[in-house]
Parts: C-alpha cells; sequence; structure tokens
C-alpha cells in the first residue's frame, strides 16, 4: 500500500480559507461520497495519521484508531459519515494547509477510487474548488498505469462565476466587474481600477446600433455593458480609461460566454429623486421647515456636514483621481455643508487635482435653495495650498 506522510507540521502556513475547506467538505459529503472509497475508515486514514500513537479525543479509549473501530464499526456508525472533518485530533478543517491537502490526494488515490474516470471526475472538481486559494492536484507518478495526484501550488484562478450569466444577475455582475478590477489592478492600471471600484455594472440591449454582418454568427440581440457611477466622476472616464476598463471587461465577459455584449457605456448616477406625494400640485411653494429637514436627512447625500462630523472621519481615495471619502457613512463626498439653513444652505465645492503626486484643492463656494434643485449663486473658485499625498 502506498504510504502517505504523517502531517502533523505546526510550522506550515495556511493559505486555504475555511469557506474553501468548507465547500470541499461538502463536494465529499454529496457528489463525492463516500470519502473513503471502496476502503474502510481505518485503512483510508492510517496511511495519514499513526493512529496507534494518536491519543482518542475520548478518555474511554487509549488511541484514536480504538475511538473510530468503536464508533464506526462496532456500533455500526453511530458517528455521521462526516465526523472526520471536525475530529479534533486531525485538525483538517483548522489545521495546516499540508494536512488538508494530503487528505484530498488521498481521496483521489487509485487506492481509493474504483476507477479512473471517478478519480479524474473529483479532481476536476476539487481543482476548481481550490483555485482561488492557489492549489491544485496534479499527477506525479502511476500506479498500474493511473495517476497518484499530489497537491501543488498555482497561480490562483479569479473569483468563479456561474453560469448562465444574466442580464439582471447583480450578485454575478458584480463579481464580473470584481474580476475586471482584478486585471487592472495586476496590470498596473491604477486609475481605471480606482474608477471600478466606484462603479456598478449592468447589461441591457444596446438598441440595435451593432448590426449583424452575413456569415457571422451575430444576432439582433447585441448588448452593452453599462458602468452607472457617481456623476461628479464622469469627467474621469476619458476615451482612453474607458478604452481601458472596456479591454478587460470584455475578456471577462466573452470567457463567460456573454460575447454579444459589444460595447461600454458610462452612466452617471444623478442621486436619489425627490419624494413627492400624490397631491403635490396643490401643495404650497412654501413647505414645514422642520418636516422637510427631517426628510431631507434620510436621504442619501455627498454633502459632508461639518458642523456635525469630523475631519477624522475623511479619507483621500484614488490616485489619479483622488476623491474624499466619508468612512463613517461609506459615501463619495463632493460637497461641505458649512451652514444649513430652513431654506438656504452654504456648501463648499472641493475638487483635488493630481499634478506629479502634489494635491492641489479647486474650491468653490456656493449656495443652494432647499426647495429647489437649482443653485442661487455661485463665487469663482479659488486655489488653497497645495498638499502633499
Amino acid at each position: 500500500m502506498t504510504q502517505f506522510v504523517a502531517l502533523s507540521a505546526p510550522h506550515s502556513t495556511q493559505r486555504i480559507t475555511s469557506l474553501t475547506r468548507r465547500e470541499a467538505f461538502e463536494y465529499l459529503n454529496g457528489d463525492g461520497r463516500p470519502w473513503w472509497g471502496r476502503l474502510n475508515e481505518v485503512v483510508f486514514l492510517q496511511s495519514l495519521y499513526d493512529l496507534d500513537a494518536l491519543s482518542s479525543a475520548n478518555s474511554r479509549f487509549r488511541t484514536a484508531r480504538e475511538e473510530i473501530t468503536q464508533h464506526r464499526i462496532r456500533n455500526e456508525s453511530d458517528w455521521p459519515d462526516d465526523w472526520v472533518f471536525s475530529y479534533p485530533n486531525f485538525r483538517i478543517s483548522d489545521g495546516a494547509d499540508d494536512e488538508f491537502l494530503a487528505f484530498l490526494a488521498r481521496f483521489v488515490h487509485p487506492e481509493t477510487q474504483p476507477d479512473g474516470d471517478h478519480s479524474s471526475r473529483h479532481v476536476e472538481q476539487l481543482n476548481r474548488i481550490l483555485g482561488p486559494d492557489g492549489w491544485a492536484l496534479r499527477p506525479f507518478e502511476y500506479l498500474s498505469g493511473r495517476p497518484i495526484y499530489t497537491p501543488a501550488a498555482v497561480q490562483a484562478t479569479e473569483p468563479l462565476v456561474a453560469l448562465p450569466l444574466g442580464d439582471d444577475d447583480a450578485g454575478k455582475l458584480d463579481l464580473v466587474l470584481g474580476q475586471t478590477y482584478g486585471l487592472l489592478d495586476r496590470e498596473g492600471e491604477n486609475a481605471a481600477r480606482d474608477l471600478v471600484r466606484m462603479s456598478v455594472l449592468t447589461l441591457r440591449r444596446d438598441g440595435g446600433f451593432f448590426h449583424p454582418m452575413a456569415g457571422n454568427s451575430w444576432t439582433d440581440d447585441t448588448y452593452e455593458a453599462v458602468l452607472t457611477v457617481p456623476s461628479v466622476l464622469l469627467p474621469s472616464f476619458t476615451a482612453t480609461i474607458t478604452d481601458t476598463i472596456w479591454a478587460r471587461l470584455q475578456t471577462v465577459l466573452t470567457r463567460l460566454q456573454r460575447a454579444d455584449v459589444q460595447s461600454l457605456v458610462v452612466d452617471g448616477d444623478p442621486g436619489p429623486l425627490p419624494s413627492v406625494s400624490e397631491d403635490w400640485r396643490d401643495q404650497e411653494a412654501e413647505h414645514d421647515a422642520p418636516i422637510s429637514r427631517r426628510l431631507r436627512i434620510l436621504l442619501p447625500t455627498t454633502e459632508f456636514n461639518v458642523t456635525e462630523q469630523t475631519f477624522s472621519d475623511l479619507e483621500i481615495r484614488g490616485e489619479e483621481f483622488p476623491y474624499f471619502y466619508d468612512t463613517r457613512k461609506a459615501r463619495l463626498v463632493t460637497d461641505f455643508l458649512l451652514d444649513d439653513r430652513p431654506r438656504v444652505a452654504t456648501l463648499c465645492q472641493v475638487t483635488l487635482i493630481n499634478k506629479d503626486g502634489v494635491l492641489s484643492p479647486r474650491v468653490k463656494l456656493w449656495k443652494k435653495d432647499r426647495l429647489k434643485p437649482r443653485r442661487l449663486r455661485c463665487w469663482r473658485p479659488f486655489l488653497e495650498p497645495r498638499l502633499l499625498m
């Protein structure tokens, strides 16, 4: 019988997350069951552990072999089939990576699996689970013509997105955008990367802008990818930045069998629409100030109230296109509220300009009517002293 190395190395690193381990255990206890294959559990485990030297988790037994034999053989399995994943002396679920990986390698070993097809299917599924953490099972030698697999460190795969990818799959589309972010980050496209982080991705029909050509497989049902971003960031989406993002996003979408998405559009989010009642036509122009102010507090805003918050809540984020970010309320900040009265508010708009690693704020003071969407008065912008990044 092939012997595996007994694993008890506390110095081994732990790169494999608890999420990956749980998903692997669910597979072994589902489509991969039984995890001991055509062996019995004691024979399976004795090639991984010295069961006679390993103490029992129960004081009634001297060794792990005695305890396992009692509960899984003599008592006709009074432990559940997945007992091994939580057995404290094995620590498969929370121990070193090599112990967990050796268990999986034993699971797909020719001595365990009844035939090669079973083994290769299991390896394919386990590699899909292990890939995001940078591990895979690879053949390194053969036994009677069948591969014996060993764990190998590999480049971590991108986050997994299950197919099909629908137009309104918000959760999957967010992962697609995350994969695009990862590609931009890996290739050093920091400006485009930071803008993607502030975006929301959707897919929609392109209105027939792209038309099929004779001889290819396109249909009339072509789509466009839409990035919705805070309106204040729209000037940052230059043609170069947009093309950079689209090149990576198109790669991800094509791999997910959405080659029908043929263009990228960037839309600005104007923020929440005003709340109105059914009798809004009959209301007076002047509203009750206390009520309107209470309602206003509940609406999302990009205004930072300097009288209620401290500047320690602020961070400057972004590299090529820096911006203020409110860490307490998790939002973009475009204006600083200096004075808030029932009808008129005084605000200071600050735009950060990055030039050779030096931030120069462009400051604009303005007033707005709280009861109307337009601005009342605007003063010319001026420069503040430069800020070092």
